[in-house]
């Protein structure tokens, strides 16, 4: 699962109430109506996974989070990426909901959370999304974040979670602001696969910040990610043509033997 001969994975990250003020606001009076929504929109899209994180200020992570989880993992039948910088957070939804295919999103290289997730993960059997980055920021070079990706399978390692549980995130930085962004995050992805053997995961919505027809650029830097190794993004699966541009790569990469998911994609689409 999430190998990098392997279909990529989608995320869909659509349920987060990050600069939607609406969805904040439902999610602030425990309403799901609006998250349920996305959920049943992202599924139909062509999503594998569906991220939920509902930290908005003044919500109850630890109470409303293992509720949405629940309600959207029933809604859809799609597995949940559980999203939180909480780790009591966190802890309650995995205690709610129990599938051997969740995702815990996310644990740093700093110690401390490391200490407080990577149990967490080893009890669930879960996977978890690793952040190359710490207190101190997220590494300029494709070698810093390297090593921190070691440092945290280590870590990961000590509580018994085996490193192809541990989905390293190569972290995007906007090219507007540092034309090397892309090759860093290229880079990092190619040597972490070939070098580390685990899987990787990225989200590409940052590269194109600032520019316009941020789609195209989406599609053209996830594009090159899968081919250097990539095995599950982070997208809005609601972009036009995002997901059949990344069935396509799989197709040409070998990934979709004679391109059954890319036509059973594109049938679906033309219902």
């Amino acid at each position: 699962m999430f190998g990098a001969h392997e279909l990529t994975a989608i995320i869909g990250e659509r349920i987060n109430p990050t600069s939607r003020p609406q969805l904040a606001d439902e999610l602030l009076r425990g309403k799901m109506e609006k998250a349920l929504s996305d959920a049943r929109a992202q599924a139909q899209a062509g999503a594998d996974y569906l991220d939920v994180n509902v930290g908005a200020p003044g919500v109850d992570e630890a109470k409303l989070l293992p509720l949405l989880v629940k309600a959207v993992a029933d809604e859809t039948g799609l597995p949940v990426c559980i999203d939180s910088a909480d780790p009591r957070a966190l802890a309650s939804a995995l205690q709610r909901y129990d599938d051997a295919r969740t995702i815990l999103n996310s644990v740093t290289a700093d110690d401390e959370s490391m200490d407080e997730i990577f149990p967490l993960v080893s009890e669930a059997g879960c996977f978890v999304i690793a952040l190359t980055k710490s207190r101190e920021g997220i590494p300029a070079t494709a070698a810093e974040r390297f090593h921190m990706a070691e440092r945290l399978l280590e870590r990961a390692s000590r509580y018994g979670v085996s490193r192809d549980k541990v989905l390293i995130d190569c972290l995007t930085m906007p090219a507007a602001t540092d034309s090397e962004s892309a090759n860093t995050t290229l880079d990092c992805i190619q040597q972490i696969t070939r070098d580390l053997a685990c899987p990787v995961v990225l989200g590409a919505s940052n590269i194109s910040f600032g520019m316009p027809e941020r789609g195209v650029i989406n599609s053209a830097f996830l594009a090159m990610a899968v081919k250097a190794g990539l095995g599950a993004a982070i997208i809005n699966p609601l972009e036009p043509g995002l997901v059949l541009s990344i069935r396509a790569v799989d197709f040409l990469l070998g990934r979709d033997r004679m391109g059954r998911a890319y036509l059973k994609y594109y049938r679906t689409g033309k219902d």
